[in-house]
């Protein structure tokens, strides 16, 4: 059975972006993309929302042969772009990156029956990537078995949190943390399931 990890980048005030979708925030260097590309090799598949999947594939198709781009942004590219990818959304749509699946889900039963069996087929890890509202309902509905967060050394004061409209308390457990050179550091949680604590 897969282990579904969601891995968001966030500022100190749980932001995911700004008030008008704004990323220019983020901390990154070559220690935190060295981190992301670990995940990733040990990743089944990638999940992400809808929303997030233009923005993403273009960028990553682009960069696995971008000869500018750093060595690591390049290796992030191949890699993503090579393992199974699945895309969920409200409505059928056109995808041309590669190994990418869409699952249309009409309701909140079809998105938790659907993520159950991709669990269930999947031997090892399973990314989340977001957007936000992907992120959120993986939160909202227990999903999500590990948590990395990047976070960023700023505090926005307004845009997207990543928790939003919860209706029950999660326990964490810290697994581990990362102070890379930006001044980010890489938080990873477990979630304690009820079975668990």
């Amino acid at each position: 059975m897969g282990r579904i990890i969601l891995q968001m980048h966030i500022s100190v005030d749980g932001m995911v972006s700004g008030p008008k979708g704004e990323l220019d925030w983020i901390a990154s260097d070559e220690s935190l993309l060295r981190v992301r590309l670990a995940a990733l090799e040990q990743a089944d598949v990638a999940v992400l929302g809808a929303g997030a999947y233009a923005e993403m594939s273009s960028y990553w198709t682009a960069a696995e042969h971008d000869k500018k781009a750093e060595a690591v942004i390049r290796n992030i590219g191949r890699v993503i772009n090579a393992i199974p990818k699945v895309v969920y959304g409200r409505k059928d749509m056109p995808v041309d990156w590669r190994n990418t699946t869409v699952r249309v889900v009409d309701d909140d039963n079809a998105f938790l029956n659907d993520v159950h069996r991709l669990k269930r087929d999947t031997a090892g890890n399973i990314l989340v990537y977001g957007g936000v509202r992907l992120a959120r309902s993986f939160v909202q509905h227990d999903l999500v078995d590990e948590i990395q967060l990047d976070v960023s050394p700023i505090i926005l004061g307004e845009g997207q949190p990543l928790f939003f409209d919860l209706t029950d308390r999660k326990s964490l457990r810290l697994r581990q943390t990362i102070t890379y050179d930006s001044g980010a550091t890489n938080m990873q949680y477990e979630v304690v399931k009820a079975a668990d604590s």
